[in-house]
């Protein structure tokens, strides 16, 4: 299998942009939403979509 060049560069530019996300923000599910943690049934094993609120640190 062909590697891309640019491949584990762009692991650690998104390794990179997600710990700055977590680090600047608290994420967390809007007050009295109740997320539902059973996946949807398909080909494959898919989450649902969800909404979550970001709050600056």
């Amino acid at each position: 299998r062909r590697h891309c060049l640019g491949e584990q560069l762009a692991r650690m530019e998104m390794y990179l942009f997600f710990t700055a996300l977590l680090q600047r923000f608290h994420l967390h599910f809007p007050q009295g939403f109740v997320p539902n943690l059973r996946p949807k049934l398909g080909m494959t094993l898919q989450p649902h979509p969800y909404v979550i609120c970001a709050e600056r640190r």
